[in-house]
């Protein structure tokens, strides 16, 4: 593996997990909260989530690029063509989906796990992280989204070579200079990452419930 191809896939490793702790972090409380809270405005939310997970990157790629250009209200950042922005892009493209799928996971969850928390005066946290175990899959579904996009890194990262150009970036752009070989290869590198992620949170999440 070459420094440059090295370096593509620590950008990729970047811009997708970071988004994925960050989603983790705000999504998890969030989504127990809602599951423990219930009613009607939690239900609004959910269907409110799940509708933006049907969002098209290339309109939010958009929306984003607008904010974070020059001209726009976040211009003074200077973000734009960063690997921050597309933390940033990624971030709000996967929130929506693991929010989605952690509440889908808690509506799973026997009720009765709740009653024993609610007896034991188990903490908001401490109820929080049990129900979180039987949501592993939605880490694996964000991390995979992320991974796998190509919309937003392209607009707002820039494809910059040796900057931000990540695993999709360059497989799209060996793909139009006709570089087959290259293209292929990076693409079974992106894969391998996408299925060792999957398999790691998968037995982390078998590794609790037993």
């Amino acid at each position: 593996m070459s420094a440059e191809v090295a370096g593509i896939v620590l950008n990729t490793l970047y811009v997708s997990t970071t988004p994925v702790i960050i989603a983790a972090a705000l999504g998890t409380p969030l989504a127990a909260w809602l599951h423990i809270r219930g009613g009607r405005a939690a239900a609004a939310l959910k269907a409110l989530f799940n509708g933006f997970v049907g969002m098209p990157t290339v309109l939010l790629g958009l929306l984003l690029y607008l904010l974070l250009a020059r001209t726009g209200p976040l211009g003074s950042l200077q973000l734009l063509y960063t690997l921050d922005a597309v933390v940033i892009g990624h971030t709000v493209l996967v929130l929506p989906l693991y929010l989605s799928f952690a509440l889908t996971a808690l509506e799973g969850v026997d009720p009765r796990l709740r009653e024993v928390a609610d007896m034991f005066r188990f903490s908001f946290w401490r109820t929080a992280a049990l129900h979180v175990r039987e949501a592993a899959a939605s880490l694996a579904a964000s991390y995979g989204r992320a991974v796998g996009e190509l919309g937003i890194a392209l607009m707002l990262g820039g494809d910059m070579r040796y900057r931000t150009r990540v695993l999709t970036t360059a497989i799209a752009h060996e793909t139009m200079l006709g570089n087959w070989d290259a293209a292929i290869q990076l693409g079974v590198i992106l894969l391998a990452i996408s299925l060792a992620v999957s398999a790691a949170v998968t037995a982390l999440g078998f590794r609790y419930r037993g």
